[in-house]
C-alpha cells in the first residue's frame, strides 16, 4: 500500500484527490497526512499484524487511519457504525483488536463494551485517552516498514449465525480498485460521487481505491440527499457515481417530472453499482444520458459479474462472469443446471488475490462454503446460453433495505434477547417496491406489547434493521422437523393485527 499510494502521489501529486462534504486534498496532501499519522502510530506502538479497528463516520481522519493502518501492515477491521450493543462486541471481540480508533461519540459505547480490554484512540474530544490529532507528527525522513502482513477484515451481515469477518489481503484490495476503474474507464479527468459509508467495498475500493488507481478525483459525502443530487453534481462536476438500486428510484422521485432540458443539465456519464432494474436502466439512459454499469458479487467475491454498457449482455442482467471470476450455477447436488434453469450461484477466483483469505478465526465456515474449489454465494439465479448472470434471490437468511444487508439471524436474536419473547422471525415484506423488516413474535404474556418490545431492543439494532412491522402470532408456519418456514410468514404479507411502528404513537 505504501508503494501504491506514493507511486500515485508521483503522477498525480498536485490534483485534487478527495473531498469530504466539500473540504478537499491533494494527492500530495493526503500522502503527508497519511504518512504523518503512520509514523504516530507507529510510535504508538502498531505495526506489521497490529489489529486495529476503526469505528468512525465519513471523514478525512478516517480515510488516514485507513492508509496509515495499511502502509504501517496492520490487520485493520472497519466496524459498522450503526452496530452497538451485542452486535457491537461481536465484532470488536471476534476481530481480536488490539486498539479501536473511534470517533468521540462512540467511545462511551465501546467503553461499556470493552472497557479496558482494549486501547482507545479518539478522534475529536480524546476525555482522557490517546488522541488521534496528537499522533500527526512530522514525517519527514520517514520509511514506512517492508511488510506484505497487511491485511483487512470485512464483517458481512450474518445469516444462520453471528457475522463471520472476511479477510482480504492488500493487494487483492488494490486489485479491485483498479478492475473498476478499468471497466468504468476512470481516468485523471473523473471525479466521483460516493455517499456510501467507508466500512463497506462500495466507498473504499469500488470508490476511493478506484480513484486512486488512475489518478481520479472522489467526492465523499457523508449524507445522501436524493432533492440534492443533481446541484450536487452540477457543481462538483461529477462525472461518475456509485449507485444501488434504491438510491436510483430516490433521485428519479426527486427530480419530479421529465424536463429535456435540465435533466441533461449534467457532466455525469455513468454510475457504477448493483439492484438496478431494466427500467431504471432504460430511464437513466434515456431521460438523463448516463448508462449504469451493473455488477453481481459478494464481500468474499467481489465484482465476480459485469454487465458494462454497450458490451451486448442481456438488458436487466448482472453481466457474464468478469475478469476475475468464473461464475456457474449448480442444483441441489452441486452440478451444473441448463442454462435458463434456476440454482444456486457460485464463483471461482480466476487471478490472485481478489478472492477472500477465507473467514477469520472461522475455518469450519471457510471450508463449508467451498465445494470443488466453488465457492457457494447463498445466492440463487440462472444464465443464458450466452452467460448472462440473472439474480433471482437470496438463499441466505438475510435481506436487503435501502442499501443495506440486514441479518435476521442478528435482528431475531436482539427480540429474543427480551424477557417476553420467546421465539421471532424476522422477515422482509414488500411495500411500494420497497424492502422492509417485519418480525412476527411469541410472547410469553398475553399482556406484552409487541410495539413496546421491538421499541425497547431498538437501541441495540441498527436504525436500518429495526422492523417497522411486527405482529404475534400464536405459533410459526413450520417443516416437520420444527423450522420455522418464512417464506409461509412471507406470503401472508401485512396481515390485518399487524402492527406498523410509523404510525404508532
Amino acid at each position: 500500500m505504501a508503494t501504491f499510494l506514493s507511486e500515485r502521489t508521483a503522477l498525480y501529486g498536485h490534483q485534487e484527490m478527495l473531498r469530504v462534504d466539500g473540504a478537499g486534498r491533494t494527492y500530495e496532501q493526503l500522502h503527508h497526512d497519511v504518512r504523518s499519522l503512520a509514523r504516530g502510530l507507529q510510535a504508538y506502538g502498531l505495526g506489521p499484524g497490529s489489529r486495529v479497528g476503526i469505528l468512525m463516520d465519513t471523514s478525512h481522519e478516517v480515510i488516514d487511519t485507513w492508509f496509515a493502518a495499511s502502509i504501517l501492515g496492520c490487520v485493520e477491521t472497519p466496524f459498522n457504525t450503526n452496530y452497538r450493543g451485542s452486535l457491537l462486541h461481536h465484532l470488536i471481540s471476534d476481530s481480536e483488536v488490539e486498539t479501536v480508533v473511534c470517533d468521540a461519540a462512540y467511545v462511551p459505547e465501546v467503553r461499556k463494551l470493552v472497557g479496558d480490554d482494549v486501547r482507545i484512540i479518539v478522534n475529536g474530544d480524546p476525555e482522557g485517552a490517546a488522541s488521534l490529532r496528537d499522533l500527526y507528527v512530522d514525517p519527514s525522513g520517514w520509511t514506512a516498514p517492508d511488510s506484505d502482513d497487511g491485511a483487512v477484515i470485512l464483517y458481512t451481515s450474518g445469516t444462520t449465525g453471528p457475522s463471520k469477518g472476511v479477510v482480504h489481503n492488500q493487494r487483492g484490495c488494490i486489485r479491485l480498485g483498479q478492475y473498476v476503474a478499468e471497466v468504468g474507464r476512470y481516468g485523471p479527468a473523473d471525479r466521483l460521487l460516493n455517499f456510501f459509508p467507508l466500512y463497506h467495498q462500495n466507498a473504499r475500493y469500488s470508490g476511493v481505491m478506484a480513484a486512486l488507481a488512475v489518478g481520479a478525483a472522489i467526492d465523499l459525502e457523508s449524507k445522501f440527499s436524493s432533492s440534492g443530487f443533481w446541484k450536487l453534481c452540477r457543481e462538483r462536476g461529477i462525472t461518475v457515481f456509485n449507485y444501488l438500486g434504491s438510491v436510483l428510484a430516490m433521485i428519479s422521485s426527486a427530480s419530479g417530472d421529465p424536463d429535456p432540458v435540465k435533466d441533461r443539465d449534467h457532466s455525469v456519464r455513468l454510475a457504477y453499482g448493483a439492484g438496478a432494474s431494466l427500467r431504471d436502466r432504460e430511464e437513466w439512459r434515456d431521460r438523463y444520458g448516463v448508462e449504469l454499469l451493473e455488477v453481481y458479487g459478494l464481500t468474499e467475491a467481489p465484482m465476480a459479474a459485469v454487465n458494462i454498457p454497450g458490451s451486448g449482455c442481456a438488458p436487466g442482467s448482472a453481466g457474464r462472469e468478469s475478469s476475475l471470476f468464473q461464475v456457474r450455477v449448480v442444483d441441489e447436488c452441486g452440478r451444473p443446471v441448463p442454462a435458463g434453469t434456476t440454482g444456486d450461484i457460485q464463483v471461482r477466483p480466476k487471478v490472485e488475490d481478489i478472492f477472500t483469505r477465507g473467514y477469520y478465526n472461522n475455518d469450519r465456515a471457510t471450508v463449508a462454503a467451498t465445494i470443488d474449489l466453488w465457492f457457494t454465494t447463498g445466492d440463487r439465479g440462472h444464465l443464458t446460453a450466452a452467460g448472462d448472470i440473472f439474480f433471482a434471490e437470496r438463499a441466505k437468511d438475510s435481506l436487503r433495505r435501502r442499501g443495506e444487508n440486514i441479518s435476521a439471524w442478528e435482528v431475531e436474536s436482539v427480540l429474543v434477547a427480551h424477557p417476553q419473547v420467546s421465539e421471532a422471525a424476522v422477515y422482509g415484506v414488500e411495500v411500494d417496491g420497497e424492502t422492509e423488516v417485519m418480525a412476527a413474535l411469541l410472547l410469553e404474556e398475553d399482556t406484552a406489547d409487541v410495539v413496546d418490545i421491538v421499541r425497547s431492543v431498538a437501541k441495540d439494532l441498527p436504525r436500518y434493521a429495526v422492523p417497522r412491522f411486527v405482529r404475534r402470532v400464536d405459533d410459526m408456519p413450520r417443516t416437520p422437523t420444527m423450522k420455522v418456514q418464512k417464506h409461509e410468514l412471507k406470503s401472508q404479507g401485512i396481515t390485518p393485527d399487524t402492527r406498523d411502528l410509523t404510525k404508532e404513537q
